[in-house]
């Protein structure tokens, strides 16, 4: 029974830490679909007509990866943003079509990221405007992390 004691411990301490990283914020809590941009890009932005693949992610939890373009001055919490395709796409440069640019609103403030990331949340087809140009979908956000 004691050679079972501190390997049974170890396991326990596994389950723990993985649970609370989940439970503080270290990890998405919201699963979804993974959408990419060429799927994204099938929604026609002038007429609004979109695919019916496309129509079925409205309003359903997504992950989405792309380069985030705060639209804050807060540089250290962002709860606003563009979530564009590449990071060539920002504001120094002409503003990607509107089926390209997804404006994002978290839940709660996270940390602006230069690289690439994961946003996790619930997908709108909807036209969003902001100073760098209208997006076709809006993601009310429940997490990020680093793109892997």
């Amino acid at each position: 029974m004691k050679k079972w004691l501190i390997p049974g411990i170890l396991i326990l301490a596994v389950i723990v830490a993985v649970a609370g990283y989940q439970i503080l914020g270290g990890g998405p809590s919201i699963s979804g679909e993974t959408v990419n941009w060429r799927q994204l890009g099938e929604l026609d932005y002038i007429t609004g007509n979109a695919p019916p693949e496309l129509k079925a992610l409205d309003n359903q939890p997504v992950k989405l990866p792309g380069f985030m373009v705060p639209l804050e001055d807060e540089q250290r919490q962002v709860v606003e943003f563009l979530l564009v395709p590449s990071p060539q796409a920002c504001i120094h440069v002409p503003a990607p079509p509107p089926n390209q640019m997804v404006y994002v609103k978290m839940k709660k403030g996270v940390p602006a990221m230069q690289g690439p990331i994961w946003v996790y949340g619930t997908l709108k087809l909807v036209t969003k405007q902001s100073m760098y140009g209208d997006a076709s979908f809006e993601i009310t956000g429940e997490a990020i992390e680093p793109y892997k």
